[in-house]
């Protein structure tokens, strides 16, 4: 009876094992799915993770794209600059120095007032307003004392000192004698000097029978050069007469406080106003340059 039992036993436990085994399989199955689903979501976290990398690998090729962009950049602000000076070093390279000499002429016989010239200053610059700034006062680099007393020497020291001022002078003999002097209605002054395309020039002289005015061209000076071709022959058009506004005004050839007859330098009252141009007087100089 009991291995009757038993043998029944092990049937029913066979029975149960094949139904175990069906329920493992079923188990296995539903597990497979979860298996395929977890390799999907793998499959998405690594198609996230490639986006991101995306993300990142484009950022940073627009860093490393717009670092180079600024380089490029960079370079080409440099390359601008250098070729900013290479400009200018291009208008004095190549260009072997012209010499000038200029004739400061005193033709006031023949004008509506016979004057003295007094010793003037020259310079050669670059820069525009050396000498002075129309509309403006005096600078107090000593052209008060030419305008007024005829003495160039504060003002060719001070001008020469300038970095944009390549030659600076004065012209003080008059026709070539060994002595400073007046230049009389008849006389002249001459002087000599060098220049390169880009260059500009610069003079004044004292109108004598006024209390500070004074013969110069405008303030930016007179061009040198055409391209390359340098300035030659009659220029009194560029020149002007121009009151300095350092001295009250008397009356022309009149005035006590004028160089002829004021009594020592320097001995006008005060004025302190602004550098302007002068009508009249035309005739008075006449001014060449010539070139070679």
């Amino acid at each position: 009876m009991l291995a009757a039992i038993n043998q029944g036993d092990l049937v029913l436990i066979k029975r149960l094992s094949i139904v175990m085994a069906l329920a493992l399989v079923l188990a296995a199955c539903g597990g497979t799915d979860d298996s395929e689903s977890a390799p999907a979501t793998t499959a998405a976290a690594e198609e996230a993770m490639t986006d991101e990398e995306m993300v990142d690998e484009e950022t940073s090729d627009d860093e490393s794209m717009t670092d180079e962009e600024m380089t490029d950049e960079e370079m080409t602000d440099e390359e601008m600059v250098d070729g900013e000076a290479s400009d200018d070093e291009s208008m004095t390279e190549g260009h072997t120095p012209t010499t000038f000499t200029v004739t400061v002429t005193n033709t006031s016989d023949a004008a509506a007032l016979a004057t003295p010239l007094a010793p003037g200053a020259f310079i050669v610059h670059t820069s525009m307003e050396t000498l002075f700034a129309d509309g403006t006062p005096d600078r107090g680099e000593g052209l008060e004392a030419l305008a007024e007393d005829g003495d160039p020497s504060g003002l060719v020291d001070s001008l020469g000192a300038l970095s944009t001022v390549s030659v600076s002078g004065a012209f003080a003999n008059p026709d070539g004698g060994a002595e400073p002097g007046p230049a009389l209605p008849g006389s002249s002054y001459e002087f000599t000097f060098e220049a390169v395309p880009g260059d500009y020039l610069s003079l004044a002289t004292m109108f004598v029978q006024s209390n500070d005015w004074f013969f110069a061209p405008a303030s930016s000076g007179i061009s040198l050069f055409d391209s390359d071709t340098p300035l030659d022959g009659d220029i009194t058009a560029q020149v002007s007469l121009w009151d300095a506004g350092t001295e009250v005004d008397e009356t022309p050839g009149e005035g006590a406080n004028q160089a002829p007859r004021q009594a020592g330098p320097n001995t006008g009252d005060a004025q302190g106003a602004a550098i302007t141009a002068v009508d009249g007087y035309p005739g008075t100089i006449t001014v060449t340059i010539t070139a070679g």
